[in-house]
Parts: C-alpha cells; structure tokens; sequence
C-alpha cells in the first residue's frame, strides 16, 4: 500500500511539510514550469526541504509544460539548482503538460507511476 500525502503550496500551509517528510519513502514536488516570477521561491522552499531529509529521494514534476512561456526541462533543472543536490541523492525531473485532449500525456502519467513505484 502507497500512502500519498498531498499538502498545498500555499505560504500557511508550508511549515506543516516538514511534519509529513518524516513519514514519506519520497518527496514529489510540483513546480509550475510557467510561473517564472514564484520560481525563486519554489527553489527556495524545494531547498529547504532538502536540508532536512538529506537521504529522500525526490521527484520533482514540471507541471505546465503545455503553455508557451514554460521553462523546457534543463532550464527548470538550472532555475531549481538540482545539479548542486543530485549527487547527494535519488533525483528524478519530469515533465507534465496536457494534451489537445485536455488529459495529462498517458506516457508521462505512466512514467511517473513507475518512478514511484520503484521508490517506494
């Protein structure tokens, strides 16, 4: 059984994230890939969280990749500074944008299922 903890971005909701990761096998975090002006935080807040559970592997998902102005994947890679933490621990970048279906891209859902499978 996977138990998935989901807790908002919101600025009230951050200082009980510490309180989760604690109880988790892995740490998705969801960054917007078209939200350039909150990336800065997003990095920050995605650093700290790194400091305190130096050993959980971490999945960070790109939402948004279907709009125009997303950063590509190695630009969220350099914006989010993963190169300085991934030596140090299991951690995987993934994309997610919409279809012209409006669904998420079945391969990237299935990948990212298998990922946290395997962490798990």
């Amino acid at each position: 059984i996977i138990y998935l903890f989901l807790i908002g971005g919101a600025e009230d909701l951050r200082m009980y994230w510490a309180e989760y990761l604690g109880k988790t096998h892995a740490l998705v975090y969801v960054v917007d890939s078209s939200d350039r002006p909150h990336l800065p935080q997003a990095k920050a807040e995605l650093h700290r969280l790194l400091r305190l559970h130096s050993q959980l592997p971490v999945v960070v998902l790109g939402s948004k990749q279907d709009k125009p102005d997303a950063l590509s994947v190695s630009e969220l890679h350099e914006a989010l500074s993963l190169g300085a933490v991934a030596d140090k621990r299991r951690l995987f970048l993934l994309a997610a944008q919409l279809g012209s279906d409006g669904l998420i891209v079945s391969r990237n859902l299935q990948a990212f299922q298998d990922l946290l499978l395997q962490l798990v």
